[in-house]
């Protein structure tokens, strides 16, 4: 079974390791693709830097951010190849899954407040939009405070209003 498994410098990113240590346990043969997105610089930046001091920035970030997942996918004896690519993560995620043909992507996410996840729609919801591979999101963390107090009695105190003006 061919898996990507997208990584940032996150906890939260490590999350599918378990997960595949799991499947690798029961008999299931795994071929894992780590992979890092970083973003382009801004044109004014390029403007004053060289390309190969920017490669280099770039692939510096890579190897931090994977560093972990490479040493846990390492003591687990789980095969895995390592991808560094440049641009929009959801795309970039989209077009590796594509081009390398896996199975699946499977991605560790980090919980958010609810509020947020109205502003900022994840990087997961975008690759699930962007390919017909089946995207599995595993997530960590828990619930604040407030999104756990806060959030569901403001919805209360709205649904309590808009009862009491009809």
């Amino acid at each position: 079974m061919k898996i990507l498994v997208p990584v940032d410098a996150s906890e939260a990113a490590l999350a599918p390791i378990s997960y595949l240590e799991e499947l690798a346990r029961s008999g299931v043969k795994l071929e894992v693709l780590l992979m890092n997105v970083q973003p382009r610089f801004h044109r004014h930046v390029c403007q004053f830097t060289s390309r190969a001091a920017r490669d280099g920035l770039r692939a510096e970030r890579s190897r931090a951010a994977m560093a972990r997942a490479i040493e846990q996918l390492s003591v687990r004896n789980i095969p895995f190849r390592v991808f560094a690519e440049v641009g929009q993560p959801a795309e970039r995620i989209a077009v590796v899954a594509e081009r390398e043909q896996v199975d699946e992507v499977m991605m560790g996410v980090g919980r958010h407040p609810a509020w947020l996840r109205w502003l900022n729609p994840s990087i997961a919801q975008a690759v699930m939009e962007r390919t017909d591979i089946p995207v599995t999101v595993l997530a960590r963390g828990h619930a604040g405070a407030f999104e756990r107090y806060a959030v569901p009695a403001g919805v209360a105190g709205l649904a309590a209003l808009l009862l009491a003006v009809e």
